[in-house]
């Protein structure tokens, strides 16, 4: 059985994803050899094999899996050593993660078979860790324990050791091109997420930032080049985050500074992810990454209607930056700046 499941994940790592990164939807593919300690009731001592694993993630942090472990295990009193297969199913969460370290618990029920006499079934525990070797594959190890609910609840422990592979599902991205009425901008949009409505929203914030620029136009007070370039720095984030980093509070603090040196200045702040993830995941993810800035421009007593947050997502990943290097950058909130007599405005 193990040679079948390590077999299968090699077959699926041309189509994986990041081992530390999952997505809804990642498929794990799995290969572990396994040692086991039964209750001396069952009859049982210990048991040697391996075995495989397929699961998918409804969460990043969050996966539902089935396993089917065979091993050949030892009897009491002389008696010939039997093969045991133990078939389970359970949900598995990922409490913490460091860097590619992740920390698994788990629960679920299953069925275990022995050659001769023993059927059971019962529930079954999980703790396990998994370190990332690669941006596809992950080398896996957990402890069991197992509670067999027809045999008076008696139960049986097992350690297993193995390596996962990841395949990403199948993602069609559609893109169509809305033109709103002049002077307004052609706008490049995924054809499922742009509707009227947002169209509508869209043409009246830019008519609106338009009007408040105008109104600044004769200010009397024009920011240095020094301001200009502390307001153009970009901040970036962890993966799959929103927390504002030590760096990235600095920034922050550089643009407070500014702001309230030009009280008529207000910016716009866009949010930006990498490629990862589903493009309505990563719209969320952008404008929670924009409003995290926001929040600590306004808790540092910034007036709350110089900011305006937006979200673009994936949808304006920086030219030629392949790679993680390449995806960290794209993770990044950028400050479109509205000041007097000037408007700076860069992707």
């Amino acid at each position: 059985m193990s040679g079948r499941a390590l077999v299968v994940g090699v077959a699926v790592l041309m189509w994986a994803v990041p081992a530390h990164a999952q997505h809804r939807g990642t498929m794990e593919f799995g290969a572990f050899g396994s040692a086991a300690t039964f209750d001396n009731a069952l009859s049982l001592k210990t048991g040697y094999g391996g075995g495989g694993r397929i699961g998918m993630f409804l969460e990043p942090q969050l996966s539902v899996e089935f396993e089917d472990a065979e091993m050949r295990a030892t009897r009491p009193n002389g008696l010939r050593d039997v093969n045991v297969g133990i078939l389970s199913g359970r949900l598995v969460a990922v409490p913490v993660q460091a860097g590619a370290l992740s920390f698994l618990i788990g629960a679920g029920a299953g069925v275990s078979t022995e050659t001769n006499f023993m059927h059971t079934y019962g529930v079954d525990a999980l703790v396990g860790a998994k370190l990332a070797l690669t941006e596809h594959a992950a080398l896996r190890v957990d402890g069991v324990m197992d509670w067999l609910a027809n045999q008076d609840w008696k139960s049986y422990k097992s350690v297993r050791f193995g390596l996962s592979l990841y395949r990403s599902p199948t993602r069609v991205t559609h893109i169509e091109t809305v033109v709103t009425p002049a002077p307004a901008p052609i706008m490049l949009a995924h054809e499922d997420s742009v509707s009227a409505a947002e169209t509508r929203r869209l043409r009246d914030r830019d008519n609106a930032l338009r009007a408040l620029r105008d109104s600044l136009r004769n200010a009397p007070v024009a920011p240095s080049p020094a301001d200009v370039a502390i307001m153009e720095a970009r901040i970036h984030f962890a993966f799959d985050k929103s927390v504002l980093t030590d760096s990235a509070k600095a920034i922050l603090d550089d643009k407070i500074a500014v702001f309230r040196a030009n009280p008529t200045m207000t910016v716009m702040m866009m949010g930006y992810t990498d490629v990862k993830g589903t493009d309505a995941y990563n719209m969320k993810l952008g404008a929670r990454r924009a409003q995290a800035a926001k929040d600590y421009l306004v808790a540092h007593g910034i007036a709350s209607n110089r900011v305006t947050t937006e979200s673009e997502g994936e949808r304006q990943q920086i030219p030629n930056t392949p790679g993680p290097a390449g995806q960290a950058q794209n993770r990044r909130a950028v400050f479109h700046i509205l000041i007097a007599p000037d408007v700076i405005s860069k992707p």
